[in-house]
């Protein structure tokens, strides 16, 4: 059976025998708003728990817009002019208006990126790239759960804050979107590192899909009020980033709402059973380098995170990303490289998680110790697979012959794509919604 894999912006035809196959995991089709313009319009003008924008703004106040980075869908081509007019329309000027890129851990974003995100607006806006290591800070505390809030000094002087960005499955805070803004995207290295710890990634509070009673996403409700974020405005967007669904206002009722109106609807999906073998690809954005693929395609159908895992354990996991954009993350690489998984998950359990990456080692090594992972037809250096324990192969066809003739040929197969944007479950699971879960 030819499978069209995403494969960064394009496809990967694959054979896959359809005899094999227990199922083919994918974003359940829903159709975007029928009119973006309008739904931004109204979702500005009938805010969630605050005042519309509109009455927000006036003349002569000082505007910070947060915005997300490449690593996330595109909205902000459909939502900035919204925004922006708005803010012109209540007096305030290009000057006063700037807007930051919430990069996180992540690389600044290029020229290119920030141009398709701003539009024809690039040139006249202040746009600055946060850098979690060098950008000014102000400390505003502790949160409700102990952690360190350190975020742009930039971004907190404005008189009006806004932040801007999707809403998508994510490993440890179950979704992103929310106070995440501004708590990672805005934040330091001390504060990103403390709430990426193995502590947080083994809590049977968090994982993937999991928002109910989940401290991490607690802390990003947290930073995001202590920071005085005084807008945000969220969307759940299809695979050709169409907004399916937005809202803006205060930022937890805006969260939860869009998580449970939309989210779960565009990204949960059912399949029976976990197979031995497991076909993924993360898709674009999230498949262009190491760290994004582990996070984003491993970590979605395998580990600690995952309540419905989709492989079993000594299953064999086979990733179609072209990780063209090579490690990204040095400090995830020299852990995973350093020793076997085993000895990196004993490591960095007793050490102090105090560099963003190291979570992300710990989650690797975890799923290295139960699982074979192939990283087939892809543009990473297959030096680097083998030194982070993965085996690289030249082909999908390739890694499903050796994974058949390894666990027999009745072997079951479960092909997942564009895991990124999914949450599998077992059908007839428990709902990840239950108070508990």
């Amino acid at each position: 059976m030819q499978i069209e894999m995403p494969y960064g912006t394009g496809l990967l035809p694959v054979e896959v025998p359809e005899q094999n196959i227990i199922a083919v995991l994918e974003p359940p089709g829903v159709a975007p708003v029928a009119d973006m313009e309008a739904a931004i319009k109204a979702a500005l003008a009938h805010p969630l728990g605050t005042r519309p924008l509109g009455e927000l703004a006036r003349p002569g106040i000082k505007v910070s817009i947060a915005i997300s980075d490449a690593s996330r869908p595109n909205i902000e081509k459909w939502i900035l002019p919204a925004v922006l007019g708005e803010l012109h329309q209540a007096g305030v000027n290009d000057e006063d208006i700037t807007l930051i890129v919430g990069t996180g851990s992540h690389r600044p974003a290029t020229p290119e990126e920030i141009a398709a995100m701003v539009g024809a607006k690039a040139g006249s806006l202040r746009v600055l790239n946060h850098s979690c290591e060098a950008s000014p800070l102000v400390d505003l505390g502790r949160t409700s759960g102990g952690f360190p809030a350190l975020v742009n000094r930039h971004f907190y002087a404005a008189d009006l804050k806004i932040a801007v960005g999707t809403i998508l499955p994510h490993p440890i805070a179950g979704y992103s979107g929310g106070g995440k803004a501004i708590a990672v995207g805005l934040s330091s290295s001390a504060t990103i590192s403390s709430i990426h710890t193995p502590q947080m990634l083994d809590d049977p509070r968090t994982g993937l899909g999991k928002v109910q009673d989940n401290p991490v996403v607690q802390f990003g409700y947290d930073v995001a009020r202590l920071t005085g974020l005084d807008l945000l405005v969220n969307a759940v967007v299809d695979e050709k980033e169409e907004i399916v669904s937005l809202a803006c206002g205060e930022v937890e009722r805006v969260h939860r709402d869009l998580i449970e109106d939309a989210a779960r609807r565009v990204y949960e999906v059912g399949f029976p059973a976990p197979a031995d073998i497991v076909l993924v690809a993360a898709g674009h954005p999230k498949d262009n380098n190491l760290y994004h693929v582990a996070a984003e395609a491993l970590a979605v159908v395998a580990g600690n995170a995952v309540q419905y895992p989709c492989v079993k354990k000594g299953g064999t996991i086979i990733v179609a990303s072209p990780m063209a954009e090579g490690i990204y993350s040095e400090t995830m690489f020299n852990y995973l490289s350093q020793a076997a998984p085993a000895e990196v998950v004993r490591e960095l359990q007793a050490v102090r998680i105090d560099r963003p990456g190291m979570h992300r080692a710990y989650a690797t090594a975890q799923i290295l110790c139960q699982h074979e992972v192939i990283f087939a037809q892809t543009r990473l250096d297959p030096a680097i697979a083998r030194r982070v324990h993965i085996k690289p192969m030249a082909t999908v066809a390739a890694a499903l012959a050796y994974a058949l003739a390894k666990h027999g040929p009745e072997a079951s197969i479960l092909v997942v794509k564009n895991s990124h944007r999914l949450v599998p479950v077992i059908k007839g699971g428990i709902s990840l919604t239950t108070p508990g879960n």
